[in-house]
């Protein structure tokens, strides 16, 4: 009863906070192009001609110079949301798919090869389809892990090894977030001049120092023993299966090959995410240096997984304003319209692992049957 109590209000936390998050991204929004006046006022621009701009004013329409208002970045007229969406590229948003499409393709391959290293017998089609069905659940269940408790349900039906198939599943969350990690903090150091990497300097720094120390408590046999690991998971129910986890997790920098091919791809993996995402800005006409993508992106993408709202929302639309609204080059509303082709577009690619959710589904359900009929 307290277990359930406890469940539903971290629940209405968790919505609070993302109404309160999104309450705060959209106030800022503004759906039609506007002017801003010297006393800093908005105003809805209706019609332009050359210098002259026709404004919405009390007590009607007036036509005004372009000089009577404030520039930003040396533009008068701001975009809002309605423009900037209705000005979208649509080739460089295809493109924008095809890369992020192929970066989900790469995760698939990815945990394959460590679930191969773990000598789990699970063909690299099923991972690839498997990853898109986790995919598909990370948007459509509370949380931003929920899809990898499908895919870890889903790949013990594979294989006999179940414990050591949940732990891939949690070496590959692990090697996304490192990776992540890793991109921002060579991003950081790349850019360090620059008055945008300061802002994200700080979150940078307490995400890399958080990795560093989680995978040397895993992976390294000394930290565990020196934080005595091994004698708190003797005290835990089923300590035969998280002691098995922890070996499949160590094995991993025993096989420095192994290491440095998860490497490889997880850093592919982050520069296609980040370079979809620039992409899609660029869609959008956004002036926003591509560097700063590949730096912002991974921060926003590890602050969303923090559970603190449903999904991420609120979040990661959030992270995007503070991250890449005026002092990275862009502007409030064309910024939200970046994250939501952000949230979207992956939403609308993830589709496909429904359709290989619902035939997984159909097939166990004709092997039951048939089981049933046989007996």
């Amino acid at each position: 009863m307290l277990s359930r109590l406890r469940k539903s209000l971290v629940l209405l936390a968790k919505l609070a906070v993302t109404a309160a998050l999104l309450w705060w991204v959209v106030s800022g929004v503004r759906w039609h192009d506007y002017v801003v006046t010297a006393a800093g006022r908005p105003l809805r621009v209706l019609e332009a001609r050359g210098d002259r701009l026709r404004v919405a004013e009390d007590p009607g329409p007036r036509w005004r110079r372009r000089s009577d208002f404030q520039s930003l970045q040396g533009q008068i007229v701001r975009p809002g949301m309605a423009g900037v969406l209705g000005r979208l590229q649509i080739p460089l948003c295809l493109l924008a798919a095809a890369i992020l499409a192929g970066q989900l393709t790469l995760m698939g391959v990815r945990w394959w090869y460590l679930m191969r290293f773990q000598s789990l017998t699970v063909s690299l089609p099923a991972a690839i389809r498997l990853m898109f069905v986790g995919h598909f659940f990370n948007f459509f269940l509370p949380g931003s892990t929920g899809g990898d408790v499908i895919r870890a349900y889903l790949v013990t039906k594979r294989t006999d090894s179940r414990t050591v198939a949940v732990a891939t599943v949690l070496l590959d969350r692990f090697a996304g977030l490192a990776g992540m990690a890793f991109l921002a903090g060579v991003m950081t150091l790349a850019t360090w001049g620059s008055p945008q990497t300061r802002r994200a300097a700080l979150a940078v720094a307490v995400t890399v120092a958080i990795i560093v120390v989680a995978g040397l408590v895993l992976f390294s046999r000394r930290v565990g023993k020196l934080l005595r690991l091994d004698a708190l998971l003797d005290r835990l129910p089923r300590r035969e299966n998280f002691q098995t986890a922890i070996r499949t997790l160590r094995l991993l920098p025993r096989s420095p090959r192994t290491a440095a091919v998860v490497a490889a791809m997880t850093l592919a993996v982050h520069l296609l995410l980040a370079g979809g995402i620039a992409c899609l800005g660029g869609a959008l006409g956004l002036s926003v240096p591509v560097r700063l993508y590949f730096l912002f992106v991974p921060v926003i993408y590890i602050l969303a997984a923090v559970p603190v709202s449903i999904g991420g929302l609120g979040v990661v639309e959030g992270m995007y304003v503070v991250f890449f609204a005026q002092p990275a080059g862009g502007e409030a509303s064309a910024v939200v319209a970046l994250s939501l082709l952000a949230r979207f577009l992956p939403m609308l690619l993830s589709l496909p692992g429904l359709v290989f959710w619902l035939s997984e589904r159909g097939a166990r359900r004709r092997a039951a049957e048939a089981k049933g009929d046989a007996t």
